[in-house]
């Protein structure tokens, strides 16, 4: 009966154990819609601002967060919907999930009117706060709920975990008899987990191999360029990193440059990045327009399905000219740095990531790198914290200033003013730079 008692009180805990992990998890996913939500709201203030606070890359960078920060929420909100929760909690969670998905909804539509007709109605922007209000009241109460909840379980726990204490105490046999199971379990779970971390290790030894193999090995010497790279993963527990960057030497002279970001730091992501370069370096070889190879790589992207988000960044350099063509999928524009040193994102509107769309619309533009000036292509981790916006970063990067002897001066400089704490990296960094040679006036 002792032994019966004790193996009935350790299935116990084991239940409460799944349902402790189950209010964790949702705990996690509530407090990130809920971020996700003030985001929102930030952005549909960014959105809705004064005409004469806004640029044109501005109103281009705050569609992208927006999109960004609604995909995030309703991604949250179908994962939340999944997790099976105790004591009624299913239904206050599925009572929030129409309001939430309708304030998303309202959300894109207003940083959309605002961006495009730079007007928006007092009346819809005051429902919108209302909103927001009422939403966050029925958040702190899901919040307040999960929370008792999850106390109230973890004491039932403990009260399991003492009742087996006192059994294993009443009898010697039964005491033996219960830490042999638990051994038993336990070792059982080690063998498991083990077993896990090796397949992990595996996947993310192959992932890192076949991305070390992706990236190139040196860059191409070119008469009248010099090129340097830096390239850093985040402060995770993911060791694989989500940049791409290439340099390609195209047939007509002309010198082709690359950096992407693909979404996921797996070994999906890292075969996702080696098909999609392999695309971008097979279309660039005959096709003298940026925009058009990242047309055709987006159509090979779309109809493989090889990924759920990347960004990409091309362009193509004439060493003779200095004259640079360029073309962005979703990626930050570059950044064109004078011989002494001054700092100037270019301007134009990114367009669609690749994959997100079949019919994506790329545009060409054109700038001319100065005698001695430099040209330079980044990831999002170079200038993304969650501590401050995006517009932050990118305004600290263009306030760098020289002069920098050569291209690796360039990036040392740029990454001491940017990087200051790297504890507080929490994305992959790519910088990739060019300068150009003295030249002819």
């Amino acid at each position: 009966m002792v032994a019966g008692a004790v193996i009935f009180t350790l299935v116990g805990t084991a239940r409460t154990g799944r349902v402790l992990e189950g209010l964790a998890t949702a705990q996690r996913l509530n407090q990130d819609a809920d971020m996700m939500h003030d985001a929102l709201r930030g952005d549909v203030a960014e959105a809705t601002a004064p005409a004469g606070t806004r640029s044109e890359a501005r109103l281009s960078r705050t569609l992208l967060m927006t999109q960004g920060h609604a995909r995030q929420l309703r991604r949250d909100l179908d994962q939340l919907r999944e997790v099976d929760l105790p004591g009624g909690l299913d239904g206050a969670v599925a009572g929030l999930q129409s309001a939430r998905r309708s304030y998303v909804t309202e959300a894109l539509r207003l940083v959309r009117a605002g961006l495009t007709t730079g007007q928006v109605g007092e009346q819809r922007l005051e429902r919108f706060d209302r909103t927001y209000e009422d939403l966050v009241g029925g958040q702190a109460r899901l919040t307040a709920r999960l929370a008792a909840t999850a106390n109230r379980v973890a004491t039932e726990r403990r009260d399991q975990q003492v009742m087996v204490a006192w059994m294993l105490v009443g009898t010697a046999v039964a005491a033996l008899a219960g830490w042999l199971f638990l051994l038993w379990v336990l070792r059982r779970a080690g063998r498991n987990l083990l077993d896990a971390l090796g397949r992990e290790a595996e996947q993310r030894a192959v992932a890192d191999h076949l991305q070390r193999s992706l990236l190139p090995d040196r860059l191409p010497a070119v008469p009248g360029l010099r090129f340097a790279v830096r390239s850093k993963p985040g402060n995770s527990s993911m060791r694989i990193g989500g940049d791409w960057y290439d340099v390609i030497s195209l047939p007509s002279g002309e010198v082709g440059l690359v950096v992407g970001d693909v979404v996921g730091h797996d070994l999906r992501a890292a075969t996702a990045m080696g098909e999609l370069r392999s695309a971008l370096r097979a279309f660039a070889v005959d096709e003298p327009s940026p925009a058009a190879v990242l047309a055709r790589v987006n159509r090979v992207a779309d109809l493989l399905e090889v990924t759920d988000l990347t960004t990409c960044l091309y362009a193509i350099v004439n060493p003779a000219t200095r004259v640079v063509r360029w073309s962005s999928a979703g990626h930050l524009n570059p950044l064109v740095v004078g011989p002494e040193g001054d700092g100037r994102l270019l301007d134009g509107d990114p367009g669609p990531p690749l994959g997100v769309t079949e019919r994506a619309t790329y545009v060409d533009r054109a700038c001319r790198i100065q005698p001695n000036g430099s040209l330079m292509l980044y990831s999002d981790g170079l200038v993304e914290r969650r501590t401050g916006s995006i517009s932050e970063g990118l305004a600290r990067l263009e306030a760098v200033r020289g002069p920098h002897i050569g291209p690796d001066g360039l990036l040392d400089h740029v990454l001491e003013a940017l990087l200051v704490d790297d504890s507080r990296l929490d994305d992959d960094v790519t910088v990739l730079a060019l300068q150009a040679g003295p030249g002819r006036p």
